[in-house]
């Protein structure tokens, strides 16, 4: 008898601990589809929202005819025309304002060499306003030998090797103001389109260049180029068939001496053939007549 009661217990606590398993699994099942559920909901929800917000995006700014660009607003202090400087940089009318990507015709206008700064805004509901500041050339660059003759090459006060710039068939300068003096003696390695020269002597002759347009010397005589071939040596070559030798030290102490000569040789009515300011004391002066 009590055989049979152990063996009735055991069965009903086998059956009872079943059932309370199938009962917990029931309850996590039920907790795992209410989970399901709600992440679903919560999806669909957030798809809905993604969705219906790029619909309201598109229709009332991405494709309101409100915001198309119908002014384009070129500011530039250079040669380059408005219409130019919009088939450069891929600026057009007619497109939506925000849809157009202004860091990239900001990069496509700095890609020019003879554009120096470029700034680029929207102005609601429909303009663009683009600014180019473009680089001033000071002079002309020609390397020895055959290297650069086929090709013409401009510097600006920062020594950027400058080009000029092709639309389509017609070629444009860069910018100078009037004629600029033609620099020889420069290695084709140190001439690099878009980037800064490489010689030290370029960076003296742009400072020679500076310095005479300051000096009385400057409104004497026009130069027409400066020799750099020679170590700490520049060799000016006037439109007056001048020729003065510098040293690449103290510039404004030898322009002062060479003020003071062409101001005598004028009073006197001379023509100064040649100039060595590379001494110190002595200055050789020879004199076409």
């Amino acid at each position: 008898m009590k055989f049979r009661n152990r063996k009735r217990k055991k069965n009903e606590y086998l059956l009872d601990v079943k059932v309370r398993t199938e009962g917990r699994m029931r309850h996590r099942a039920r907790w795992l589809t209410a989970v399901v559920a709600a992440v679903a909901v919560t999806g669909l929800t957030g798809y809905g929202v993604v969705r219906g917000s790029k619909w309201v995006a598109a229709k009332l700014v991405f494709e309101n005819p409100r915001f198309a660009v119908r002014e384009v607003k070129v500011e530039n202090d250079g040669a380059l025309t408005p219409t130019q400087i919009m088939q450069l940089c891929g600026a057009q009318v007619g497109q939506n304002i925000f849809s157009v990507d202004l860091a990239q015709l900001r990069r496509n206008l700095e890609l020019i060499p003879v554009i120096r700064r470029v700034d680029v805004r929207r102005e609601l509901p429909g303009k663009l306003v683009i600014r180019v500041s473009e680089r001033m050339a000071v002079a002309r660059v020609k390397g020895p030998g055959r290297e650069l003759q086929d090709s013409a090459f401009w510097i600006d006060r920062q020594g950027v090797v400058l080009k000029p710039v092709k639309l389509g068939s017609v070629t444009l300068q860069p910018q100078s103001q009037g004629a600029v003096p033609l620099l020889t003696g420069v290695s084709l390695a140190d001439v690099r389109v878009g980037r800064p020269a490489e010689s030290d002597q370029v960076y003296n002759a742009l400072e020679l260049i500076d310095r005479l347009a300051q000096s009385p010397a400057g409104g004497l005589m026009e130069v027409e180029q400066i020799d750099m071939s020679r170590p700490r040596q520049l060799v000016m070559t006037t439109r007056q068939k001048t020729v003065v030798k510098f040293d690449v030290e103290n510039f404004q102490q030898q322009l002062r001496r060479l003020s003071t000569i062409l101001v005598w040789a004028q009073q006197r009515q001379k023509i100064v053939q040649m100039v060595d300011l590379t001494v110190d004391r002595g200055v050789p002066v020879a004199f076409a007549n």
